[in-house]
């Protein structure tokens, strides 16, 4: 399932790397992700923009197990975009 309109404007963030990291995994990951995938997606996007980074960069944990099982795709998605 593709994202809706709210969703992909939701993942134009204030930190270019995050709007690279989360458009990335829109277009090469977000598709896959069932019901319970794509509401940890939502609520990640609740977080502010340095948590979400350290989050997904790894630097950061999350006590969130859905958004825990998601940062290995979208760090996925961009090694992916960076090797075409």
């Amino acid at each position: 399932m593709r994202p809706d309109a709210r969703t992909r404007w939701r993942c134009r963030r204030g930190m270019l790397e995050n709007d690279l990291l989360l458009g990335q995994f829109l277009d090469h990951g977000y598709d896959q992700l069932d019901q319970e995938g794509r509401d940890a997606f939502e609520r990640l996007l609740g977080y502010p923009d340095d948590v979400l980074l350290q989050i997904v960069l790894g630097r950061q944990e999350t006590v969130d197990s859905g958004i825990a099982r998601l940062v290995p795709l979208i760090r996925a998605a961009a090694k992916a975009c960076t090797e075409d």
